[in-house]
């Protein structure tokens, strides 16, 4: 008997995310990821053809430098807690 296809798709790991699926994984709208970008909240996408592809090691790593719920870009900044380029 074959694995059921969504059985494999489950067990494949995601390298990289389309903006529709980044947005979905951020329970955000395509548009909000868009901005995210453009703020420097999240890295620019990969480009293959004309697709864009956003890599999930950097946007786990860009979400590690996101400031904690009830503080500050400095505070983050300046933390000693465990950071993506350490």
């Amino acid at each position: 008997m074959k694995p059921a296809l969504a059985t494999i798709e489950r067990s494949v790991p995601r390298l990289g995310l389309s903006c529709d699926d980044l947005a979905m994984s951020l329970g955000v709208s395509p548009t909000t990821v868009r901005k995210m970008v453009e703020e420097g909240a999240l890295p620019r996408p990969r480009v293959w053809g004309s697709r864009k592809i956003w890599r999930t090691a950097e946007i786990d790593a860009a979400m590690a430098e996101w400031p904690t719920d009830g503080q500050s870009e400095d505070e983050a900044v300046a933390s000693d807690e465990w950071r993506a380029d350490d």
